[in-house]
């Protein structure tokens, strides 16, 4: 089963100038940067929302990315579509008798990957790709909440033992720092969130980031836990013992929307 388009992946004459657009023009930031011996490329991947652009420049001349190059210029390369078992989706495209690149699912930049032949898909290069995945634990955003709030650190939990196993960029880093100081500053909270509740948002946001194979964090990671993240550390003015006036989720959640998402 296909799950998402991970990345697209674009060829490139130099990274530098690739990089020269996309991060210092656009905006966006590399996460990860690597040179790919078997396939013959400099790689850098740059998140946006929760897929990725992937830029190669060619450094084998005989390669494959080399020959694109040469062959059709600057541009498009493949599309990456994610997949819990790229083996079985390999599989799948063999009793399928579509031409394939690849006999076996083999490490890449993306995870374990594999590619099928433009020659049967319209002319596209597509690639499958299954992230590194956690082992032996099932982590959905509601459990990461309630993890975090009893401390962490339990059965199995991966982040206990490696914290830095998720990257988090500085803005992202900021992103939560905005969130909990406009907890503070609200006109409608008597309590705000403490620097224990912003350390549980970002450990919350990798742990997400995590289960959907990724080792970086991106804000979307953030933003779609702050509110049962943090809502329950804060405490709204007027609020009565038996729950009587302004709910503290829709407080957070304005805050959620009035803070500027980083790019």
């Amino acid at each position: 089963m296909l799950t998402r388009v991970h990345h697209v992946g674009l060829v490139v004459r130099r990274l530098a100038d690739g990089l020269a657009f996309w991060q210092d023009t656009l905006g966006l930031r590399v996460s990860k940067q690597a040179t790919v011996e078997d396939q013959g490329v400099k790689a850098a991947l740059l998140p946006i929302g929760r897929s990725e652009i992937e830029l190669l420049e060619p450094i084998n001349p005989g390669g494959g990315v080399a020959k694109f190059l040469e062959r059709r210029g600057e541009g498009l390369h493949h599309v990456c579509f994610e997949t819990p078992d790229v083996a079985v989706e390999l599989a799948a495209a063999r009793r399928q008798e579509f031409p394939l690149i690849d006999e076996a699912p083999r490490p890449g930049l993306a995870g374990m990957i594999c590619f099928l032949h433009p020659k049967g898909t319209r002319g596209v290069l597509v690639e499958f790709a299954t992230p590194g995945k956690v082992t032996g634990v099932a982590i959905r955003a509601g459990d990461i909440v309630v993890m975090q709030s009893a401390g962490g650190g339990g059965y199995g939990d991966p982040l206990a033992r490696d914290p830095d196993r998720v990257r988090a960029d500085e803005s992202v880093l900021d992103y939560i720092m905005a969130l909990v100081a406009a907890t503070r500053s609200s006109p409608l909270l008597s309590l705000g969130v403490s620097p224990r509740g912003s350390l549980a948002l970002l450990r919350a946001a990798r742990a997400q980031a995590l289960a959907d194979g990724r080792g970086f964090l991106v804000p979307d990671d953030v933003k779609g836990l702050a509110v049962p993240a943090l809502a329950h550390r804060v405490m709204v003015k007027g609020r009565s013992e038996q729950g009587g006036g302004i709910d503290p989720e829709d407080v957070v959640r304005s805050i959620v929307q009035d803070v500027p998402v980083p790019r």
